[in-house]
């Protein structure tokens, strides 16, 4: 190992959840890796009581925290994380992430070493507070099917086919699978690959940056993975959870609705680049 070489960089952005930013610092630190690690946490709470608890992971060498006296957004304080990393890979990792073994790091990385192909690699998510697996994986958006998910429409035959293609829950969750995205809670990204894509797009604020950065990710020829061996827990709540009354009650799911149109607009009339690489390397393989 090169003196003070850095692998991987390992970005959280905090929301009001200092506890358990605590608990996943604690056992990534855990972590047994032939390789130096650095962790990087954003923090967009603006609470100075949630700042303090944070700042008690100053005690790990490896810990560097900022505090954003405004909440900037996910995308820009993301993207603002991973500008400070040193890493070959970053690791996009949502705050209530929990590493239930000393090794996943270390697995992590070798598979993307051994893997050049990759682009993301995700792994499988376990809801700590039910025991449910989280389903991460998602064809690329469809507006209807988006709309359809929160609304009676979804009981409806036509719009529940295509709610079922867009959440892709018959997909099996038991084997390394090719995917159109998957959720941001957890990536890992070679830095190169990021940087080239400029990381998220700030033209979204919330929402809709990660179908965004797989479906460029898929356009310059890598994969987007989610591979079940590895597994991590997380608490099972989401920001965009609940249904059509919800919307005139969550300003977070209005903001993932001028996402989605921004999302939609950006990605007009554009083929899927997963299916387009998918018949390259078919045609590549047949020659």
């Amino acid at each position: 190992m090169v003196k003070n070489s850095i692998k991987a960089s390992i970005v959280i952005l905090d929301f009001l959840k200092s506890k358990r930013v605590i608990q996943n610092v604690e056992s990534l630190n855990k972590q047994k890796t032939n390789f130096n690690f650095e962790i990087i946490i954003v923090d967009n709470s603006c609470s100075e009581e949630n700042a303090k608890k944070l700042k008690t992971l100053e005690k790990f060498s490896n810990v560097q925290i900022h505090i954003n006296t405004k909440n900037i957004g996910y995308i820009r304080a993301n993207n603002q994380g991973a500008k400070l990393a040193k890493g070959e890979y970053i690791l996009i990792v949502n705050p209530d992430i929990i590493w239930p073994s000393n090794d996943i790091l270390q697995r992590l990385i070798d598979y993307m070493v051994l893997n050049p192909q990759v682009g993301i690699l995700a792994p499988k998510q376990i809801n700590d507070d039910t025991n449910t697996m989280e389903y991460t994986a998602r064809s690329f958006p469809v507006l209807t099917a988006q709309v359809a998910r929160r609304t009676f429409l979804r009981n409806m035959l036509f719009f529940k086919n295509l709610v079922a293609r867009y959440e892709m829950k018959d997909m099996n969750y038991q084997k390394e699978t090719k995917v159109d995205w998957i959720q941001s809670s957890f990536w890992v990204v070679p830095q190169k690959l990021w940087t080239e894509l400029n990381g998220l797009n700030s033209a979204y604020f919330i929402f809709m940056s990660d179908p965004d950065f797989c479906f460029k990710v898929w356009e310059k020829g890598f994969e987007v993975i989610l591979n079940p061996s590895f597994t991590v827990h997380a608490d099972g709540r989401r920001a965009s959870e609940g249904g059509f009354l919800a919307f005139f009650k969550k300003w977070t799911l209005r903001q993932h609705v001028i996402d989605a149109l921004v999302y939609r607009f950006l990605h007009l009339f554009k083929k899927n680049p997963r299916i387009q690489y998918l018949k390259k390397n078919k045609r590549i393989r047949k020659n």
